[in-house]
Formats: structure tokens, sequence, C-alpha cells
């Protein structure tokens, strides 16, 4: 048997602390004129300075955007979105797992 204490557990998503997008805006880590965009890059936003997304005439939330361009009941934002880094198309996710590893 292994010791319970030595047994690395990976925490629930819901247990992660919360990380508002504009934060990352704000820090300059994604800035404000990004082209964020769906996996298969049919839809594609903006990245406002006050942390929204826009796409034509429609502005909201990285989750309220996705959802009203996909016609989608809801839409997790962070997982919806990419952006290109250093030639690699990765999720939004990724600016959050980054932070609660650095601090």
């Amino acid at each position: 048997p292994i010791a319970i204490d030595s047994v690395a557990t990976t925490p629930a998503r819901r247990d992660a602390p919360r990380v508002p997008f504009g934060s990352f805006v704000e820090r300059g880590v994604l800035p404000a004129g990004t082209t964020v965009f769906d996996r298969a890059r049919r839809v594609s936003a903006t990245v406002s300075p006050d942390g929204t997304l826009v796409s034509g005439s429609q502005r909201g939330s990285i989750h309220k955007l996705g959802a009203t361009l996909t016609n989608a009941p809801s839409c997790n934002g962070w997982t919806f979105w990419h952006f290109e880094r250093d030639g690699a198309v990765v999720p939004l996710d990724v600016l959050r797992s980054e932070n609660t590893t650095t601090g």
C-alpha cells in the first residue's frame, strides 16, 4: 500500500481560484487588440481594454459572446476561445493554468 500523503491529487476545476478574464487584459498578458477565435476559426473577436470581446456589432464576456456567435444557450469561453502564441494555437484556459502555477 502507498501512504495517502504521498499520493498527488489534482484539484477539481471548481476548487481552482476564479480569475476574471479582464485581469489578464489589465496585466498585458493578453493585450487589448488581440484577436481570439474558435478552434476551427469560424468566428473571431477582438479583445477590448475593458476585458470584453467585440465581434462586429456584438460585445460581451468571453462566455456570452461565444454563446451568441454560435447560437448556443451557454458557452465556456475559457475553452471555446483560442489565440496564437509563438505560432501555436492555444485556448484561453492556458492563461488560468499559468496563473495558478505562477501565482
